[in-house]
């Protein structure tokens, strides 16, 4: 049993957490939250359905349909759901946060969540002590691969892995012990928060799915004689086991009818556009060619082996040596027997440990050969997954989680010293003097609020001309410049309109830019194929509405 924090314990994790929360938003916290994390793109695209979701709270949109791409149906299921960010992004709002703050409170409020996660999951489901708990979650919390990613809202969700973790975890101690409203309770929680995660990214939800089948084999493979009392828990428990599984299946009817359908329309990304985002060995441990202390060695290598890469490459999602070569040590360790480990804990971290080396090694790309081509063929899901790089992302919980366990095992040896300057570096080769910060908040509230309440007669619109102006070198003449924007303008001012851009778009979608001689014909066609009355045209370079169309 893990004793309970004393309270001066208690206060040290509380303010290592704020500390660390202060280096990872520090440039945030420097400027006032002037520039914030995404650009003009993705991120005002999140932030639509974040207000989507304010919206469905007061009453004004139903769930499933977001004012964009108007009229069709169940639009949310074009894009990543946010549901759980969503609900935080609402409660900001209601406080006074404008939706651009409020976007990366979200984003603040998630890491805080996955502190607190990966600190209770190394203590409770690992059985650390606190300290070495403690590193593993300002470890977490720092993720150079998530910091340097992070103008991809969508993959903040890696937060709820750690929670999902544990969740599952206490599902199982209490299945063991056999008791039975214990394992409801957890195991409901589990379900619920599950269902919630698939509602709000798809990538990390898989993910999770994924490397948990791969532990359920992993385990069968290496747990022996522990298998036996699992299989009689198993078979006592069968009824609230069957209760969850029903529940389950329940909670993920609204997650199932809103996005199969949509798979089969658009078929998923297309294998090419997949094979082209699978990491090579390489970018195991790209972090980045301005890492604080491994910068150098990523430029070196880049130049050595594969000049002309791009710097800022989706591929830059590796992990730094001194970490990666404490979770290489582990396997080495768990495989040796785990000395120092308890007991009762090995057969299931060497299952992780061997799950995480497989459905990693899978993920790699030799040349256009990749093990992920029979992923992508074969389990359900997989294709939705275009960047296979982000898994690497995900893979900081039981990297992390490992890597630790082997280091509280070791720390006796070491000495204190020792471990003291270790934790250091651990921390600082978690830094990188670069960040996405390509979203100017007081420039965007500004456009937004230039935009007039449209006319009576107005009951959607369509953007009529773009911004000319780029204000960190963005391509503005592409579909993104005016779609995005018309997506937040229909959002935060409730009204419809046809444009958008997501992930997958929907039938006839107007591709074109205003610019283009066919993009009113493009519009036209829409209005005349759902039968559209009242649609106006906003001007996003003069602010001015015009119409409606006729």
């Amino acid at each position: 049993m893990t004793p309970p924090l004393r309270l001066p314990q208690a206060a040290a994790v509380g303010l290592a957490g704020l500390l660390t929360l202060a280096v990872f938003f520090r440039h945030q916290l420097g400027d006032g939250f002037t520039l914030l994390y995404g650009d003009r793109h993705d991120a005002v695209i999140e932030l639509s359905i974040l207000e989507h979701w304010w919206n469905v709270l007061r009453g004004l949109e139903s769930w499933s349909r977001t004012s964009y791409f108007h009229p069709v149906p169940a639009t949310l299921g074009y894009n990543d759901g946010y549901l759980l960010f969503g609900l935080l992004h609402a409660a900001w709002r209601s406080l006074g946060a404008d939706p651009f703050l409020s976007g990366e409170l979200v984003n603040a409020s998630l890491r805080a969540l996955g502190f607190l996660a990966m600190f209770g999951l190394l203590r409770r489901a690992v059985g650390l002590g606190w300290p070495v708990a403690l590193l593993g979650a300002v470890l977490f919390t720092l993720s150079n691969n998530l910091f340097i990613r992070g103008n991809h809202a969508q993959l903040f969700s890696v937060g709820f892995v750690p929670l999902l973790g544990w969740l599952l975890y206490r599902t199982g101690v209490a299945l063991l012990e056999g008791r039975r409203g214990a394992l409801l309770g957890w195991g409901g929680g589990f379900c619920l928060m599950f269902a919630a995660c698939l509602m709000t990214g798809f990538y990390m939800a898989w993910y999770f799915a994924w490397l948990g089948g791969a532990v359920l084999l992993a385990w069968l493979a290496v747990a022996g004689a522990g298998r036996r009392p699992v299989l009689r828990a198993l078979r006592a428990q069968a009824v609230p086991l069957l209760g969850l599984a029903a529940l389950a299946v329940m909670l993920n009817i609204p997650f199932l009818t809103l996005y199969l359908p949509k798979a089969a329309e658009t078929g998923m990304h297309p294998w090419p556009d997949v094979l082209r985002h699978a990491p090579t060995l390489l970018d195991v441990l790209n972090v980045g060619e301005r890492s604080l202390l491994w910068g150098w060695l990523v430029s070196g290598l880049n130049d050595a082996i594969r000049p002309g890469f791009p710097a800022w490459s989706e591929l830059m999602t590796g992990f730094p040596p001194l970490l990666l070569g404490l979770f290489a040590a582990s396997l080495v360790w768990l495989a040796r027997g785990g000395r120092g480990l308890d007991p009762a804990r090995l057969p299931l971290l060497r299952a992780v440990a061997l799950a995480t080396l497989v459905t990693w090694a899978l993920t790699l790309r030799w040349g256009d050969t990749t093990g992920w081509s029979l992923v992508y063929a074969y389990v359900p899901g997989a294709r939705a997954a275009r960047v296979v790089a982000r898994y690497q992302i995900f893979l900081a919980v039981p990297v992390v989680a490992l890597a630790m366990a082997f280091l509280a095992a070791q720390a006796h040896r070491l000495g204190r010293p020792v471990l003291a300057l270790l934790a250091l570096l651990l921390v600082a080769e978690q830094l990188n003097r670069y960040a996405p910060l390509f979203l100017d908040r007081p420039l965007e509230n500004a456009r937004l609020e230039a935009v007039p309440p449209a006319p009576a007669d107005c009951r959607s619109f369509y953007v009529s001309a773009a911004r000319t102006e780029s204000r960190f070198g963005e391509e503005v003449a592409n579909p993104y410049n005016h779609n995005t924007e018309a997506m937040l303008v229909a959002a935060v001012r409730h009204i419809p309109t046809i444009n958008g851009i997501s992930t997958f778009n929907p039938p006839l979608w107007p591709a074109a830019i205003p610019e283009d001689p066919a993009y009113l014909a493009e519009v036209r066609a829409w209005a005349e194929h759902w039968g559209l009355t009242g649609l106006c045209a906003l001007d996003l370079r003069r602010f001015t509405w015009e119409g409606p169309l006729r």
